[in-house]
C-alpha cells in the first residue's frame, strides 16, 4: 500500500510579536478552549493547539482551509467573521488581533454579538484596535459584555489592547 504524506506547514514564530504570544499562552490550561477570530495565516491557532483543549481558527477566506494540515484539536471554520458558527458557550478565551478594526460598524456590532454568544460563562475577547476606546467600551456594553478594560497595548504602538468578559 502506498501512502503520501503532506509536509506539515512550518510557519516562521517570527511572524507572531512575542508580546501576543505571551498575553495569549499566559492564559492557556489544558481546558481552555481557545478561538481565534481572522485566522490569517493560522499561526496563532497551531501555537494555542499544542496547550489547550480545542481551538476554533475562523478563517474569513478559506484558503488555509486547504493548506494547514491542521492537528485533531484544531476546528478550521470558514464564516464571514460577522456570524461565528461556534456552539453557544463554549469558548474560554477568543482573540481577535485587529479583525474589528477592518469591519464595517454595522457589521462590528453583530461581530461582537456573535463573539460574545460563543463564549461561556466569565470567557474573555481579547482584541486591540485604532478605534476610540469610549466608542469601543460602549459597543462591547451594548453587544452584552459585562466587564471591559482597556490598556495601552504597546509604548511603541497606537493600538489599545481590549479584554471583553462575558
Amino acid at each position: 500500500m502506498l501512502v503520501a504524506l503532506r509536509a506539515p506547514l512550518r510557519l516562521p514564530l517570527a511572524a507572531i510579536p512575542e508580546e501576543d504570544l505571551s498575553f495569549l499562552e499566559r492564559r492557556f490550561t489544558p481546558r481552555t478552549v481557545y478561538m481565534e477570530v481572522g485566522a490569517a495565516s493560522c499561526a496563532f491557532a497551531l501555537r494555542a493547539a499544542s496547550h489547550v483543549e480545542r481551538v476554533y481558527a475562523i478563517d474569513v477566506s478559506g484558503y488555509f482551509l486547504h493548506t494547514v494540515p491542521a492537528p485533531l484539536n484544531l476546528k478550521l471554520v470558514l464564516c464571514d467573521g460577522v456570524r461565528i458558527p461556534v456552539p453557544d458557550g463554549s469558548v474560554d478565551l477568543a482573540w481577535g488581533g485587529a479583525f474589528i478594526d477592518h469591519l464595517h460598524p454595522d457589521d462590528a456590532a453583530a461581530h461582537l454579538r456573535s463573539v460574545h454568544r460563543t463564549l461561556a460563562a466569565k470567557g474573555e475577547y481579547l482584541f486591540t484596535t485604532q478605534q476610540p476606546a469610549g466608542a469601543v467600551r460602549q459597543r462591547l456594553l451594548a453587544a452584552g459584555f459585562s466587564t471591559v478594560r482597556i490598556s495601552l497595548f504597546s509604548r511603541l504602538r497606537k493600538p489599545l489592547r481590549i479584554t471583553a468578559i462575558r
